[in-house]
């Protein structure tokens, strides 16, 4: 009865970002949660809301003006740091044609792959947000396919050419809220950063190819909000520049002819390497 009666007399006011409002008996507040008691909690037990569906809170709500102004505690309207990992599907925009029709079935292998997204957002308002973003893709042939190049000494070297492609992307974001609501947000992300690109190859023996580049992104994600500042994204993105100069690195026992000749055709690379690309998938957000 004690108990009951102390939240029957609970003069404070908490306001939640939904425009209802709690009269309550406020016991404790922490960074995350408020605890509190009303004339509806059973047998005086503690109820709890968190913190991020909290717009206000008035302490001795129902005292004189003065003492509830100095009293007030006003919590932020919007979530101030943000969080998002993706992963899912990358799809190469553009087919490469670095040596030829003959190499058609290689390049079509390696517009597939998989990515995985970490960004975070530091939110200025309410709608805009800047941040950082990190972007790694994985792109390779499934098999061995057999292949044969003419080199400028006319000779012809036959062997099996395979492909393990891995883009990494470092970029500022600049995040905005287009629509916010307590069950999903929608946001826009676009940036620009830095570009590297690894090709770990075998053509008769291994070499490696690296290039890097400025490079550029545009995202839209829909946010399903699960609560405790939780949500779940559904996102689409597209990424990337062409890579135009690249630096060849073979295995010590290649062919120099070989090696030449791969320098050669890079080299002569006018169009460059697509690393446009197109991305979709799922992930998982926090934000406070």
């Amino acid at each position: 009865m004690i108990a009951c009666g102390a939240a029957a007399t609970a003069q404070d006011l908490i306001i939640r970002i939904y425009g209802d409002t709690i009269r309550a008996k406020i016991d404790k507040e922490e960074s995350r949660f408020i605890y509190y008691r009303t004339t509806e909690t059973r047998r005086g037990e503690t109820e709890i809301i968190a913190r991020t569906e909290v717009r206000e809170v008035f302490y001795d709500f129902d005292s004189s003006y003065g003492k509830r102004i100095g009293k007030k505690k006003i919590q932020k309207k919007y979530e101030t740091f943000q969080l998002l990992v993706h992963a899912g599907y990358s799809f190469i925009l553009r087919e490469d044609d670095l040596y030829g029709d003959d190499f058609q079935t290689v390049y079509k292998e390696v517009r597939e792959g998989a990515f995985i997204d970490a960004r975070v957002n530091f939110f200025l308002s309410e709608e805009i947000g800047v941040g950082l973003l990190y972007s790694h893709s994985g792109y390779r042939t499934n098999t061995d396919i057999p292949i044969s190049v003419t080199l400028p000494s006319t000779t012809v070297l036959t062997g099996e050419l395979s492909h393990d492609r891995q883009l990494s992307y470092y970029a500022g974001n600049l995040a905005i809220r287009l629509l916010s609501s307590p069950n999903f947000n929608v946001q826009i992300d676009v940036g620009v950063g830095l570009l590297e690109f690894i090709d770990r190859a075998t053509f008769i023996n291994d070499y490696s190819l690296r290039s890097t580049a400025l490079g550029g992104h545009i995202s839209a994600s829909f946010q399903l909000v699960l609560g405790e500042g939780f949500y779940l994204p559904a996102f689409v993105s597209i990424k990337g520049f062409n890579l135009s100069s690249f630096d060849l690195d073979p295995s010590p026992n290649m062919d120099s002819e070989l090696v030449l000749g791969l320098e050669g055709i890079y080299g002569r690379l006018n169009t460059g390497i697509s690393a446009s690309r197109f991305q979709a998938g799922l992930g998982l957000g926090f934000a406070f």
